[in-house]
């Protein structure tokens, strides 16, 4: 279970949380991107983006996808998160 603190900084209730920490986008999630969730999902489950997601990651689509690659499924969520923490 996410510490509850984590979920209030990425500004996510808990089970949001979890749920994307065990691969599962929410509509929170998405809505903090500003993109439906099935483009969170696509990339959690193959690294498949769309630009404008990408572009939320802070990339351009070749390079996230490529990173998504790369990353593998856990990767790919860990990235999620580390953009939804502030800076």
């Amino acid at each position: 279970m996410v510490d509850a603190g984590i979920a209030e900084t990425m500004r996510l209730t808990v089970t949001d949380a979890d749920d994307l920490v065990n691969g599962r986008a929410s509509a929170s999630v998405a809505d903090a991107f500003g993109v439906p969730i099935v483009h969170v999902q696509s990339y959690i489950d193959t690294g498949a983006t769309t630009a404008v997601f990408a572009e939320r990651l802070g990339m351009q689509l070749e390079a996230a996808e490529d990173l998504g690659i790369r990353l593998g499924k856990r990767g790919r969520i860990g990235l999620i998160i580390g953009r939804l923490l502030p800076v």
